[in-house]
């Protein structure tokens, strides 16, 4: 099943767990034609009157100035993308005009937005068999005991999505309110973490690279490089005139720089709940940590939560038997799936970790087990410590120190299972289950 995730900072397709097609919504439209997406980002600085990167948000006929070969408005620039994803997914094959798509879209897209988006996809060779919301699709695979809210980031605004367990027969987890914070969206946040690099630069080099394209681009390039990389520390190399500048900035200066800018999104959310935080959400210098010491209870996602929660109500997308293809309505509203309560005896569980694990060497989980402390480190120093916590273990990076999880960097306290790889410091550490073979303590 194809499903295509509509957010601007990253419009993705893909099928069965495959990315095909993970950019940013962005176009650079010039006498040429357009270009969509990280080539388009990579020109963005040195063409700014030239680029675009608000037509998913729009999703109308307002024009496009200056326009370009085939683009008059933003409904074009939506087409001509899709059709670059078509392109670059290998769909636009000879007899392989049409092709069927479940499209997760935020909440935020109004009615008539929706029906110029089914116009279009259909326009571009995808027949839109459902909508779903992203927010549902991401969450409902979690165990959640009642409420909770979802929090994702696209380039023009944070969003706060409210999700509610109904008391029907089957469960049903449902979408009940959205609120948008555009002071937090991803594209005003990396201005900032931009302005404080060429602070940076003009401190210690005296040159600011913000005075021309060509430089700027380069600070932009690695600003954006270094958030989805994640550690603790950027470092940004800009080369001008046959000179080569250099600066390191930490992500905690990053978090301070958009601090106010967390508060106005933590003063949506409100009291201290249970937050489902997309991936995009995670890797924003210091947010999901300041939301842990803000008291809510955060519930990670991944990178591919939406298309798997998606693919686990693969049936309620399928159309009906004998449905004509091609059309280009009748696409389904779905903002409710089936929820997975918390503590449920369906949900999937594996053994909780016993030890901790280190080259040949593992040593068994106290309330409190310091890695830096394992006797199998071979230098380094590693940053986290595994700590017991209700119903569970967590992994809690120490402030500053880079650690990643599953391959993905963390700053905050992140819910750990046996399975899970942690690199920090130079190791590799693996949570373990270890079982008594007579099975008198299973580690259950």
């Amino acid at each position: 099943m194809l499903v295509l995730e509509i957010n601007d900072a990253e419009i993705v397709l893909g099928r069965d767990g495959e990315v095909l097609y993970r950019q940013p919504g962005v176009a650079v439209v010039d006498p040429d034609g357009a270009v969509f997406g990280h080539q388009a980002l990579a020109r963005s600085r040195l063409h700014p009157q030239q680029t675009h990167n608000a037509f998913w948000q729009r999703l109308n006929a307002d024009p496009v100035t200056p326009a370009g070969p085939g683009v008059a408005n933003q409904a074009d620039l939506v087409y001509l993308q899709l059709g670059s994803i078509r392109a670059a997914a290998g769909l636009d094959l000879p007899g392989n005009d049409r092709t069927a798509v479940v499209v997760a879209a935020p909440a935020t897209l109004a009615p008539e937005q929706l029906a110029v988006l089914l116009g279009i996809a259909h326009e571009a060779g995808f027949d839109v068999v459902a909508i779903v919301d992203s927010a549902v699709a991401a969450a409902c695979l979690q165990p959640l005991a009642g409420r909770c809210r979802v929090v994702d980031v696209s380039l023009h605004r944070s969003l706060v999505t409210q999700l509610d367990i109904d008391d029907a027969e089957e469960a049903m987890l449902c979408r009940t309110a959205v609120d948008e914070i555009p002071a937090a969206g991803y594209a005003v946040l990396v201005e900032g973490w931009v302005d404080v690099v060429a602070d940076r630069f003009v401190d210690g080099t005296r040159f600011d690279p913000l005075r021309i394209a060509e430089t700027e681009q380069q600070v932009y390039d690695q600003v954006v490089a270094g958030i989805q990389a994640g550690g603790p520390e950027l470092t940004i190399e800009i080369v001008h005139g046959d000179v080569t500048r250099r600066v390191s900035v930490s992500r905690h200066a990053l978090a301070e720089k958009s601090r106010q800018r967390y508060d106005l999104l933590a003063r949506s959310i409100g009291d201290p709940t249970t937050l489902a935080i997309s991936h995009r959400v995670q890797r924003l210098p210091g947010l999901a940590s300041f939301l842990q010491e803000l008291g809510h209870d955060l519930r990670p996602l991944s990178t591919t939560a939406v298309a798997t929660g998606i693919a686990e109500h693969a049936a309620r997308f399928e159309p009906p038997t004998g449905e004509a293809r091609g059309r280009k309505a009748g696409a389904r509203l779905v903002t409710a799936l089936p929820a997975r309560r918390e503590g449920a005896s369906g949900a999937i569980r594996r053994r909780p970790p016993t030890h901790l694990l280190c080259g040949t060497l593992a040593v068994s989980l106290g309330d409190d087990t310091s890695a830096r402390e394992h006797p199998g480190c071979m230098g380094g120093s590693p940053g986290f410590r595994i700590l017991r916590r209700e119903g569970g273990f967590a992994v809690a990076p120490s402030p500053g120190a880079a650690v990643s999880l599953n391959g993905s960097p963390i700053d905050f306290e992140h819910p750990a299972e046996s399975g899970d790889a942690i690199v920090s410091g130079g190791n590799q550490f693996n949570l373990i289950t270890v079982v008594d073979p007579t099975g008198a303590d299973d580690g259950a």
